[in-house]
C-alpha cells in the first residue's frame, strides 16, 4: 500500500528573504547550514526543472529535481529514495509585523513501512538545520 508522510517545521525570524533566498540558490553553501548535507551540485538554473545531486554524511550522491521554484518565495526539491518519493518544501511568508515565516514541509510518498520509518529519520533535523539557516543569514546580512 503506497502512502504519505507529512511533516512541517516552522519558525519566525528577522532575516530578510533575500538573505535566506540566496542561501538557497547557493546550493554549494547548504552544507554550512544543514549538518547532514556533504555535498550539493545544480546542474542548471534555480528553477523548476533543474535537476542535481545531493550527498548526506555515510550515503551515496542521490539525484535531485526542482518541481517548483517561485522567487523569494518557495522552492520545492523532490529526490527518489528507493522505492520512496521524498518532497520537501521550503515556504517563506513574509509576517504584518516585518518578521519572516519559514516552513519545511516533508511529504514522502510510497510503501507505508517505509514512509513511516524514513520519514522521522529525514525530519528529525528540520529545526536544527532551519536555526543553522536563519544564524547565517542574520550573520551575512548584518
Amino acid at each position: 500500500m503506497v502512502t504519505s508522510y507529512t511533516f512541517t517545521h516552522s519558525v519566525e525570524t528577522d532575516a530578510t528573504p533575500e538573505a535566506i533566498w540566496a542561501l538557497y540558490e547557493d546550493v554549494s553553501s547548504w552544507p554550512s547550514w544543514d549538518a547532514q548535507a556533504e555535498k550539493i551540485t545544480r546542474d542548471g538554473p534555480f528553477e523548476a526543472g533543474t535537476t542535481g545531486t545531493m550527498t548526506f554524511v555515510d550515503q551515496e550522491p542521490m539525484p535531485y529535481r526542482l518541481t517548483k521554484v517561485d522567487p523569494m518565495r518557495e522552492f520545492v526539491d523532490e529526490t527518489p529514495v528507493g522505492a520512496l518519493v521524498v518532497r520537501v518544501s521550503h515556504l517563506l511568508t513574509p509576517l504584518p509585523d516585518g518578521r519572516l515565516r519559514i516552513d519545511y514541509s516533508a511529504e514522502i510518498d510510497g510503501p507505508e513501512d517505509q514512509t513511516q520509518q524514513v520519514g522521522p529519520m529525514i525530519t528529525a533535523d528540520f529545526p536544527e538545520t532551519m536555526a543553522s539557516l536563519i544564524a547565517l543569514a542574520e550573520e551575512r546580512s548584518s
